[in-house]
């Protein structure tokens, strides 16, 4: 089983929507390709540094004694990022206000959003404009069913 890391947004309550899963793992992804899992993460000044020691690491391998170094430098960097890259994307958010709202072990993501989501208990009711809604529009899940990429709502 993997542990998730479920964080949400400054100023909102457990079950929100816009929570972000992190898996806390090794990422096989960010060890291929360090500096585009960086970018994707927008995590722009580790892309930076990574970039400059691979580069950095590109230069002494066309060496011919220090060849070995120039590799051994850029594989410990696909690792650093590799192994370090999940606890990174939860300190930055950390540091942008976001709070970790639950840690969850579940064997995948849509696992481990469905335990969050069903388990995690509405905050209040939802209004919208000040008026309170009907309690068949509220829900902990918030979401129209969905088929495929289109939503529909039930017995409408």
């Amino acid at each position: 089983m993997a542990t998730f890391l479920v964080l949400i947004p400054p100023g909102t309550t457990s079950g929100d929507e816009n929570a972000r899963i992190v898996r806390d793992r090794f990422s096989w992804v960010a060890f291929v390709l360090p500096v585009v899992w960086l970018l994707w993460h927008r995590a722009w000044l580790a892309a930076a540094l990574a970039f400059a020691v691979q580069a950095l690491g590109a230069a002494i391998a066309d060496h011919p004694v220090f060849g070995l170094a120039g590799l051994g430098l850029c594989l410990a960097t696909n690792l650093i990022v590799a192994l370090e890259g999940p606890a990174m994307l939860v300190a930055g958010l950390e540091r942008r206000g976001w709070t970790v709202d639950a840690v969850i072990s579940a064997d995948d993501r849509a696992t481990a959003e469905e335990i969050y989501y069903t388990e995690t208990p509405a905050a209040a009711a939802e209004t919208r404009d000040g008026v309170s809604l009907p309690a068949s529009e509220t829900s902990a899940r918030r979401h129209a069913p969905m088929l495929g990429l289109v939503g529909f709502k039930e017995g409408r």
